[in-house]
């Protein structure tokens, strides 16, 4: 009879074993389940935080810096203007300044002025070809839009596009941080849709989260969760007799 028990060298290894491959046999559960309901949780398509999307490689500023004209943040990321946190217009960065030029806001971006009228509606693309000059900032006094030139200030006029030359005072448009939930939103939207939870899960259930050794790491976790249903079969069934 005590020869067709289990030992107690079986019974060490088997839960020496378990203990080894816990953490990865947990992850490989719970993943799992995560990816078995992933459409009706409506994760599939869900962007990855921006710390976690840096991580695997998307070029993702820390901050982020816009203006602030009449309750509304301007911004500029990834050639896109938003204001707030909607996706609004292509803008070729750097953003150079947002104006009240009432009854418009004018966006500078590269060597464009965008004309924005209420309701985020853009009336117009200004550029050098309807005489727009070079400048370096946007700024503006009493409604006045005012350019700087690397040496000089002109007033520019985007009804008649005429510019002169300019020596009144002006307040320049200078950027400042977003308040940081708007910062989180737009960087939110600004992360590839490659990088959404789906991948992430596969990735982590798979162990390519960690590369080669990952995986090797969740190959062997499921071997010996196989090694140990077998042999746990066996001690139990020993133990039965």
């Amino acid at each position: 009879m005590g020869t067709r028990k289990p030992t107690r060298q079986w019974r060490r290894w088997h839960r020496w074993l378990g203990l080894a491959v816990a953490i990865p046999v947990l992850v490989l559960s719970v993943t799992g389940v995560l990816l078995n309901h992933i459409e009706s949780l409506s994760w599939a398509s869900r962007p990855l935080p921006p710390a976690v999307a840096r991580w695997y490689g998307a070029v993702l500023p820390e901050t982020l810096q816009g203006v602030s004209v009449k309750g509304n943040w301007y911004t500029q990321l990834e050639e896109r203007l938003f204001i707030n946190d909607t996706n609004a217009f292509y803008c070729k960065g750097p953003l150079k300044g947002v104006v009240d030029a009432a009854p418009l806001i004018v966006a500078g971006c590269a060597d464009e002025l965008l004309l924005i009228a209420e309701g985020y509606q853009l009336v117009e693309r200004i550029g050098p070809a309807y005489g727009l000059p070079g400048y370096v900032q946007l700024g503006g006094h009493e409604g006045v839009l005012v350019l700087r030139q690397p040496e000089a200030l002109v007033r520019f006029d985007v009804n008649q596009l005429v510019s002169v030359p300019y020596s009144g005072p002006w307040q320049a448009a200078d950027l400042d941080r977003l308040p940081a939930e708007l910062e989180k939103a737009i960087l939110r939207q600004s992360v590839p849709e490659s990088l959404n939870w789906q991948r992430f899960l596969q990735d982590l259930h798979a162990g390519r989260i960690l590369g080669f050794a990952g995986q090797l790491m969740m190959d062997l976790a499921a071997l010996v969760l196989a090694i140990l249903a077998v042999t746990g079969s066996i001690i139990w069934a020993r133990t039965r007799r």
